[in-house]
C-alpha cells in the first residue's frame, strides 16, 4: 500500500511538472497585444496577466523553482521505490525511465502544448499570480545568492584578464600585420568607448523629447505618430516633467480598433527611470532584461534630464542607423 501511494505521488509530481512547463511556455509566448485588448474590455484575467507581464522574470523564476522542486522530489521518491523493491538492479532502469518521463512528459510535450496557447494563458492567470506570490521571495533569495557567488568567481578571474590597453596594442599590431581590418579595429575600439560612456552624454535633451498626455485619445495620438514617424512615446501625467510611462503605436492601433476614444493611460507601459551617471552598456543590458526600448533619465530630485532609446545606444557603437522612422 505504501509503495502504491509513493508511485501515485510520483505521478502527481510529474503532472505538476507538466503544468509548470506548459504554464511557463504559455506565459512567455502569449500575445501581449491581444492581452491588452482583452484588458481594455475589462477582462479580469487579462488585466491580471497584463500586470504579471510587467515583470515577467518574477513569474518565470517562480515557475522554475516549482518545476525544480517537483522534479527533484519525484526523482528521489522513484529512487526510494526502486532501491527497496528492485534493489540495485532497478536503480539504473528507474533513473533512465524517470529521465525519459521528465524530458518527454514534464518538458517537451507540455511546452509544445503551451506555446502561443492564449486560452490556456488566460485560464491560468490566477494560478500564476498565486505561484509568484508564494515562490518569488525564495527565487529572489536564490538569485541574490547566485549573484554573490558570481561576484566572488569574477574577482578570482580578474587577475587573468587582459586589460583594455593591451588589447588596443594587439589591435595595432594586427592592423600592421594585415590580420585585422581597420574597420574591425575601429568597431572594437568603439565597444571599449561605449563601456566608458555615461548615458547623459548620448541622451535626447528634455526640450527635444516628444511626449504625449495620458489623457489624450488614441485617435489624436496616432495623428502625432503620422507626423513624427516615431513608434514609441513617453507618456506624461500632470505635466511634461511627470513622465509616468511609455506608449507603443501598435498598442494604440489595436485600441483604436476597439474604441477610438480610449485614453493613452489605458495602454501605457512601464518605463525605466535611470541615473544620468550610469554607463551606457549597463543601460543596454537593463533594457534587454526588461524587454523595453526606452528609458527616462532623472536627477536625484526627480527632474527629467533626458531620454535614451535602444537605437541611440546601438548607434553609439555602430554609427547612425537609418530606419523607417528616420525622417528626411
Amino acid at each position: 500500500m505504501l509503495w502504491l501511494m509513493l508511485a501515485m505521488a510520483v505521478f502527481i509530481l510529474l503532472a505538476l511538472s507538466s503544468f509548470f512547463s506548459a504554464a511557463e511556455m504559455a506565459f512567455v509566448s502569449v500575445d501581449r497585444i491581444r492581452i491588452k485588448g482583452e484588458a481594455l474590455k475589462n477582462n479580469n484575467r487579462a488585466i491580471l496577466l497584463e500586470k504579471l507581464l510587467e515583470k515577467p522574470e518574477e513569474v518565470i523564476n517562480s515557475l522554475a523553482i516549482c518545476n525544480n522542486i517537483v522534479n527533484v522530489t519525484a526523482s528521489v521518491i522513484a529512487g526510494v521505490i526502486s532501491a527497496n523493491l528492485f534493489k540495485s538492479l532497478g536503480i539504473g532502469a528507474i533513473t533512465a525511465l524517470m529521465t525519459f518521463f521528465v524530458i518527454v512528459f514534464g518538458e517537451a510535450l507540455p511546452k509544445a502544448f503551451g506555446v502561443n496557447n492564449y486560452k490556456f494563458a488566460i485560464r491560468i492567470a490566477r494560478h500564476l499570480y498565486l505561484i509568484r506570490k508564494i515562490f518569488y521571495p525564495l527565487a529572489k533569495i536564490l538569485h541574490s545568492f547566485s549573484k554573490m557567488i558570481l561576484k566572488i568567481i569574477k574577482k578570482e578571474n580578474e587577475k587573468s584578464k587582459v586589460d583594455e590597453e593591451e588589447i588596443k596594442i594587439m589591435l595595432d599590431i594586427g592592423v600592421k600585420n594585415g590580420t585585422i581590418e581597420k574597420d574591425e579595429k575601429k568597431l572594437i575600439e568603439e565597444i571599449f568607448d561605449f563601456n566608458d560612456t555615461k548615458v547623459k552624454e548620448i541622451c535626447i535633451p528634455p526640450d527635444k523629447i516628444v511626449s504625449v498626455s495620458e489623457n489624450e485619445t488614441v485617435e489624436s495620438f496616432l495623428k502625432k505618430f503620422l507626423k513624427t514617424g516615431y513608434s514609441r512615446f513617453p507618456v506624461y501625467g500632470k505635466s511634461k516633467d511627470d513622465i509616468i510611462g511609455m506608449v507603443h503605436v501598435k498598442d494604440a492601433i489595436y485600441a483604436l480598433s476597439i474604441d477610438k476614444n480610449t485614453k493613452i493611460k489605458q495602454i501605457t507601459r512601464n518605463i525605466i527611470k535611470i541615473d544620468p551617471y550610469m554607463n551606457a552598456d549597463d543601460i543596454l543590458r537593463e533594457m534587454q532584461r526588461r524587454k523595453t526600448h526606452m528609458a527616462i533619465i532623472k536627477s536625484i530630485d526627480g527632474k527629467i534630464l533626458g531620454l535614451v532609446t535602444m537605437e541611440d545606444l546601438i548607434e553609439e557603437i555602430f554609427g547612425d542607423i537609418k530606419d523607417e522612422h528616420d525622417l528626411g
